[in-house]
């Protein structure tokens, strides 16, 4: 008799096959394979059964606990998010939430993680029997054929899109405008030589606001000067001292920055931090988008506050007029940007040492 002896090393289990590999192997988009394998209507006889052999094929299971919401439609949205430690996206969610509660609606969330794409967070929804989707993830992400397949077949809204969409529904604010409007404030308060922070380049929207800040820095005859700190907040306080060392020194050209304008929230306590350890309570310091505790900081903090809750819920809004049949054109809203003024943004520039 022969086989494998008791102390052969096993064969390392393969992975587990995914939506997409069906859809790869069947030629067909994810989200037409899900609608195949969790029962939904409008795909034809011959693409129902070649997705049907692929996932036999691929070893792929259907997902039983999602096949379990249906009753004669779907019961629950998906709701694909960047990371719940930023407060946006969770404000976003407790939104959406509360709507499709409301509705009799469950929730399913994905979160893809800084700098992935909308591919990379919707993926895992796709099995789930979703009715539809809000895609906040706040990077450049997928291409727009990605979501406007996902849009033909299911309703789709995004949140903090970068730009319209032809394919879908989107909500957020001017993010060029927020640039502008909070450097123009600074630039107003005496402020020449002004520090644009950012993440980094996946974020788009973030892109955008530093496109803004430009704008107002060139109309007004100066120079912009920008630098980015990354996403992670253990290492933004790190870069933040290295950075506002070297462009606060005094013998720098033209006496260095005097101003810091924080692009996004997830570096705006590392520059807080930062300017702490160096003793730059004289720097003035402006952000877009409010944080917990901001009115404590030392001076308090001045910001460009976006409605976030309004978008949250515009956002659910919109998704859920498209489950029960809405099919006009999409629409691009924008949430009107509100200026708290503190006392952080207003200081005057510091005077030459």
């Amino acid at each position: 008799m022969t086989g494998i002896p008791p102390s052969a090393p096993r064969a390392p289990r393969a992975a587990r096959a995914t939506l997409v590999d069906v859809a790869t192997a069947a030629g067909t988009s994810a989200s037409t394979v899900s609608r195949v394998l969790h029962g939904g209507a409008g795909v034809t006889d011959e693409l129902s059964e070649r997705v049907r052999r692929a996932a036999r094929e691929l070893g792929y299971s259907v997902n039983r606990q999602a096949r379990t919401l249906r009753r004669g439609k779907d019961t629950a949205i998906g709701v694909a998010c960047e990371d719940f430690t930023i407060p946006f996206f969770g404000r976003i969610v407790a939104q959406v939430e509360r709507a499709a509660h409301e509705r009799g609606y469950g929730v399913v969330i994905t979160c893809a993680g800084a700098g992935r794409s909308e591919e990379e967070a919707v993926e895992p929804l796709l099995s789930r029997s979703v009715a539809g989707l809000v895609v906040a993830t706040g990077t450049a992400g997928a291409p727009e054929g990605y979501l406007a397949e996902l849009a033909a077949e299911l309703p789709v809204v995004q949140v903090d899109a970068p730009a319209p969409s032809a394919s879908s529904d989107t909500v957020g604010i001017d993010n060029e405008a927020a640039g502008r409007l909070l450097t123009e404030h600074l630039i107003a308060h005496g402020h020449r030589r002004i520090l644009f922070v950012g993440s980094g380049p996946a974020a788009t929207t973030v892109e955008i606001r530093r496109r803004g800040y430009e704008a107002a820095m060139r109309a007004a005859g100066l120079e912009p000067v920008s630098t980015m700190l990354g996403y992670l907040p253990s290492e933004t306080t790190e870069r933040a001292v290295a950075v506002l060392r070297e462009l606060t020194d005094p013998g720098a050209q033209d006496g260095g920055i005097t101003a810091v304008l924080s692009g996004v929230a997830r570096v705006t306590m590392g520059l807080a931090s930062a300017m702490a350890h160096l003793g730059l309570r004289d720097l003035a310091f402006a952000a877009i988008d409010d944080l917990a505790g901001a009115d404590a900081f030392s001076p308090p903090l001045t910001v460009l506050e976006q409605d976030v809750e309004a978008i949250g819920a515009r956002a659910a809004q919109l998704l859920f007029a498209r489950i029960d049949g809405d099919r006009t054109p999409p629409v691009h809203e924008q949430v009107p940007l509100k200026l708290i003024v503190r006392g952080s943004g207003e200081l005057p520039p510091r005077a030459p040492r």
